[in-house]
């Protein structure tokens, strides 16, 4: 596989944006499980509470999925296969760019 050009502008800023979209969905994953800790603690025993946390903890893995399917090489389109949920691979398995951040100038 021939070296391909570096991720542009554009196309790192489709990165950024996922990164973006991750570091929320973990900030409402560990807040809504600190809620459903707190709630579980306090009112454990009614049932309608464990209900909801078991919804809630359902609708995080189903959301989780969903972003883990979403994430697709902005050069190639293909689907990227990571092990690590919030980053994205070293390099794209089709095209094989880059998919290293530039760092942030300030």
């Amino acid at each position: 596989m021939r070296r391909q050009e570096p991720l542009t502008p554009k196309e790192l800023e489709q990165l950024r944006r996922r990164e973006g979209q991750m570091a929320w969905f973990h900030a409402a994953a560990v807040g809504t499980l600190l809620i459903g800790a707190v709630g579980t603690s306090r009112y454990g025993d009614l049932p309608w509470v464990r209900h909801a946390l078991v919804a809630a903890v359902a609708a995080l893995v189903l959301a989780g999925g969903v972003l883990q399917l979403r994430q697709r090489c902005p050069r190639c389109g293909a689907r990227l296969a990571s092990r690590v949920l919030v980053l994205p691979p070293e390099q794209c398995g089709a095209c094989g760019v880059a998919l290293t951040r530039a760092p942030v100038e300030d």
